[in-house]
């Protein structure tokens, strides 16, 4: 059996009932929430991240190049089943789309959610998202830089311009690649919105060259959830400078689940 990577942070006075449970995205690990963990945490919340098979500091699998999406979803599901309470999770990017699969019944019967944050998510039609889009000249980047997870490239893709350069390379060697069979599965295994009841809300990063304004407005009508809007944040919205402006839109949507 593989172990996660799960930490948790406690705050010195708990605010509310729901923890918060972090899943990051692709290439990422539990080590892109830490300073957020810390924030979450001064705000009042019991704060949970883990890490996918494969990433962070948890377990790789012997033959990790044949995971799946509807692992990474085992995963999820088993972080849930061991916290005490319903969580509010968090999912970013394609940390997004396995919270869209979850909660719209794509894992089969789940531990029940609080409330989901869908942070840069991935859209409900990726597919559909990557083929119609209209690249601008300054998101247009080398596919094969990409995969290699170049610092330029990525800097281009998940990070503002002015990110400073040691910092941009710690956060490039902690990533890890997917497996082909992720990104394949994920064509097929689509989210189904009619059936989610559980409450949304969707946070943008406005200069997103990942998923655009454009995707996070569709994904937020989808649901009909509110949008909202960090309007200078980059895709990695828990690294970004203005970081705080999206923690205070999770806050406000746990206080909204209270009432």
């Amino acid at each position: 059996m593989n172990t996660l990577e799960h930490i948790c942070i406690q705050p010195e006075v708990q605010r509310y009932a729901a923890p918060l449970l972090l899943l990051h995205g692709a290439w990422h690990g539990a080590w892109c929430w830490h300073e957020a963990m810390r924030d979450l945490a001064a705000r009042g919340f019991v704060v949970h991240a883990f890490s996918t098979r494969g990433h962070g500091a948890s377990d790789r699998p012997r033959r990790h190049w044949l995971t799946t999406a509807s692992d990474y979803g085992r995963d999820l599901i088993s972080v849930v089943r061991a916290l005490p309470k319903p969580p509010i999770l968090v999912g970013h990017s394609s940390g997004g789309y396995l919270a869209q699969l979850y909660m719209t019944g794509r894992f089969g019967p789940v531990p029940p959610l609080a409330g989901v944050v869908l942070l840069g998510s991935s859209p409900v039609d990726s597919v559909r998202y990557f083929l119609t889009r209209t690249t601008p000249p300054e998101a247009a980047i080398d596919p094969r830089a990409m995969l290699r997870r170049e610092p330029e490239t990525m800097r281009k893709l998940l990070f503002r311009r002015d990110i400073a350069p040691e910092a941009l390379h710690g956060y490039v060697a902690q990533m890890v690649a997917e497996p082909p069979l992720v990104t394949m599965q994920s064509m097929v295994l689509r989210p189904r919105p009619a059936r989610n009841a559980t409450p949304v809300v969707v946070i943008a990063a406005g200069r997103d060259m990942v998923f655009g304004l454009e995707a996070q407005q569709v994904t937020a009508a989808t649901y009909g959830a509110e949008l909202i809007v960090v309007p200078e944040a980059a895709h990695d919205l828990m690294l970004d400078p203005d970081w705080p402006q999206a923690a205070a839109a999770i806050e406000r949507f746990a206080q909204m689940l209270t009432l």
